[in-house]
């Protein structure tokens, strides 16, 4: 099933799978995909890969990456759960197993990670499912997973933290202050998501490290405007004014960013009013 040197691409009812082994002796990487990447029915057809497929296999790190398509179905759905329960009776070949998620992408990991022999977890901000999806598993937030488990999530964002400690004490949490929900488009941004990655698979990953890197969130826009929406509730009048100065002084002097986040506003508003027309 698992062929080495040789790039599998499966496409499932609502699912696509890519794979590819360069070595049965290293560890393996298992990723799923956030709600922010579904793919179409289209795309995938034009060939775009699953998510994160590309990003390890240009690595050569042994990767199985599955990716939503059509619908946010949490990995939930008939083909997902058939083609993992025949996935998962290949992978005891490998040294070690490594799930890796984002939101929907972390669920899955986590629900799954017994069941395909996991390790060890790297998990961005869980989500578990919503109301919309009706299921009749229990969701126990690796209660009973015996691996280790990485998880990153911003305490300021009340769904994420209330997901995030309902996991195992034994958690390894790495707080990612006042970018919401945006954990990992906020690490990418900061040039230091393929750094984490790397560490984790390497078991490597320094807190310190990361507390460093995580201070460059000061750069984004999105600290400055999560922060404006008072997340906490406790924001006093002078803690408003002082995050309403430094956003202001941070889009002073990223004037270039700004423009661009008003012209790509800009045109999806024109794309959107042109198809009503059409």
């Amino acid at each position: 099933m698992l062929a080495l040197n040789n790039s599998t691409r499966l496409s499932l009812d609502k699912l696509l799978v890519e794979y590819h082994i360069f070595s049965f002796e290293q560890p393996i990487m298992i990723t799923f995909s956030p709600a922010g990447y579904v793919l179409s029915q289209s795309e995938v057809i034009k060939g775009r890969s699953a998510w994160a497929f590309e990003f390890f296999k240009k690595m050569q790190i042994n990767i199985i990456a599955f990716s939503a398509v059509e619908d946010a179905h949490w990995f939930l759905n008939a083909s997902s759960q058939v083609h993992i329960a025949e996935l998962s009776r290949h992978l005891k070949i490998f040294p070690e197993r490594l799930g890796y998620g984002a939101s929907m992408g972390a669920y899955a990991a986590s629900h799954y990670a017994e069941q395909l022999h996991l390790d060890r977890l790297l998990l961005i901000t869980p989500k578990v499912t919503p109301k919309r999806i009706d299921t009749k598993y229990d969701f126990n937030y690796c209660n009973s997973f015996d691996g280790e488990i990485t998880l990153i999530y911003d305490p300021f964002c009340s769904a994420d933290k209330e997901c995030a400690l309902n996991y195992p004490s034994k958690t390894n949490y790495l707080k990612f202050y006042g970018v919401g929900h945006q954990v990992i488009e906020s690490i990418s941004h900061i040039g230091y998501l393929k750094a984490l990655v790397v560490n984790f698979i390497s078991d490597k990953i320094n807190t310190e490290e990361f507390a460093k890197q995580s201070r460059k969130r000061k750069e984004l826009e999105r600290y400055y405007s999560y922060l404006q929406r008072n997340p906490t509730k406790k924001n006093s009048t002078k803690r408003k004014r002082i995050v309403s100065y430094y956003f202001i002084l941070w889009s002073l002097q990223n004037l270039d960013k700004v423009f661009q986040k008003h012209r790509v506003k800009i045109k999806k508003t024109l794309r959107r009013k042109t198809k009503l027309f059409r």
